[in-house]
């Protein structure tokens, strides 16, 4: 299967980004017109109103695109993230997310960020196949809060995984994890491709934030290192042999062998750039490995590369 693009949905929200300044309901659609045809969201993205918006479109739309959603999460702001992976819980997610996008069925169905070491995961999972073989669901498995957190449930049955990726957290390629993953069949989700927008627009740090823009939570120190930190890969010229900045990042995860990779794209100007990036040729495993030694030569994230001990 080749790779192919999704629309990662959390920013039509207007919750996440700050208010969009074009209609969500048209951005989707021009996606959709535009063989964009995987998407992914989840219950928590606007209180549910992605998923209404998903749930507008015309029935022949509806059921001609792939829709991965969440469940387990409770709203929060911030990293406080206050979770409930029970079964009603989860259940209770599912048939909301159902009704609020008009469908039987959900393609892709994963636990949303779980702390793995304060829930049975084993228990849950179990709960998810039996969904699966009633058809409500095809696919079950987990959006992970880091790509280490695998190594929890490796020994587990499950179909998909999304984890986080890109020319600033390539955590992943680190223990090959994506290798894994085909191994077992398990189908892989690249999310944060473009880094919240620090791989695709310059000088972020210049606007001021707006409240609904999650980005002011982090810390100031780990923004500057985002900010500062794609001009490591821009010393290399070969990576204007694959378009513009934005679109060599957005190829370094497609040239990984995703399955989907999930940018948010919030205006049609974005759409239309990112949809190039199926034509463009990959970068090659040799340059791959060049890229790889960049990152670990620099500190560009807090977050440590050496892998965790099974827990």
């Amino acid at each position: 299967m080749k790779t192919i693009l999704g629309y990662g949905t959390w920013g039509l929200s207007n919750q996440s980004y700050g208010r969009l300044k074009e209609d969500p309901s048209y951005l989707l659609k021009y996606a959709i017109k535009n063989n964009i045809n995987f998407f992914d969201t989840a219950p928590l993205y606007g209180n549910g109103n992605v998923e209404k918006l998903i749930g507008s479109l015309d029935k022949n739309t509806r059921h001609k695109i792939k829709i991965s959603t969440k469940c387990g999460m409770l709203p929060h702001i911030g990293f406080n993230m206050k979770q409930d992976f029970s079964e009603k819980k989860i259940i209770h997610d599912l048939y909301l997310s159902l009704k609020r996008m008009n469908r039987d069925y959900i393609d892709y169905w994963l636990l949303h960020s779980p702390n793995l070491e304060k829930i049975n995961v084993d228990n849950i999972f179990k709960v998810m196949n039996e969904v699966k073989k009633l058809k409500i669901v095809k696919n079950f498995g987990v959006s992970l809060r880091s790509p280490f957190d695998f190594f929890k449930i490796e020994h587990l049955k499950f179909d998909c995984i999304e984890f986080n990726f890109n020319l600033l957290d390539q955590r992943a390629l680190s223990i090959n994890l994506i290798d894994k993953c085909k191994k077992k069949n398990i189908i892989t989700i690249c999310r944060t491709p473009l880094v919240f927008g620090f791989l695709s627009h310059k000088d972020i740090l210049k606007k001021k934030f707006s409240k609904l823009d999650h980005r002011k939570h982090y810390p100031k120190k780990q923004l500057k290192i985002w900010e500062n930190s794609k001009n490591l890969f821009m010393q290399e010229s070969f990576y204007k042999k694959f378009g513009n900045f934005t679109q060599f990042a957005l190829n370094f995860c497609f040239s990984n062998s995703f399955d989907y990779v999930i940018p948010g794209m919030l205006t049609k100007k974005e759409i239309d750039e990112n949809i190039k990036i199926s034509r463009m040729r990959k970068i090659n495993r040799k340059n791959i490995r060049k890229i790889h030694k960049i990152y670990l030569k620099n500190e560009v994230h807090f977050w440590k590369t050496k892998k965790p001990k099974k827990v």
